[in-house]
């Protein structure tokens, strides 16, 4: 999968470099794996933005590689994170598109993490939070598209 990183508005963030179809993966969210108690002591020091883990279980992190680093978060994305922490395509998505994941949909219930959202969707809700934060609807689109991670489909008996 052809991926290219350019600038944003916010910073950088990752685009289709070509076309990518529904339902096609686009690329595994890789890194270190860690436990909280790995990544806490790297959060506290400044090493890594709290705003960096990547949430793979449900005391399981992934401090991530440079290039999903770059993913962006979207209330209205056009990819989502599938099985095995694969990123995959929720509808199709043109060469030059920038690729977007809800990033509530990899974060706990009972980790009380926000942040402010830009991603100007009409679908907005202003501030990023945990999974439990996602109304039933939508989460229940994301269970249909089979991008809700089994350990937060377990902790929201979905």
């Amino acid at each position: 999968m052809k991926l290219v990183i350019k600038k944003t508005k916010t910073g950088k963030g990752v685009f289709a470099g070509q076309q990518i179809k529904k339902g096609e993966s686009i690329r595994a969210m890789s890194g270190q794996r860690l436990s909280w108690g790995k990544v806490e002591p790297l959060v506290l020091s400044g090493a890594l933005n709290v705003d960096d883990p990547f949430q793979v279980g449900e005391n399981s992190f992934m401090v991530l590689d440079p290039e999903p680093r770059y993913f962006n978060h979207s209330c209205e994305p056009n990819a989502g994170v599938g099985e095995g922490s694969v990123l995959v395509a929720l509808q199709d998505i043109t060469k030059g598109e920038e690729i977007f994941f809800d990033y509530s949909t990899t974060v706990c219930t009972h980790c009380e993490w926000k942040m402010s959202c830009a991603c100007g969707s009409g679908a907005c809700r202003k501030v990023i939070r945990n999974a439990g934060s996602v109304s039933k609807k939508v989460l229940k689109k994301y269970v249909m598209l089979g991008v809700l991670p089994q350990f937060i489909k377990k902790e929201l008996s979905i």
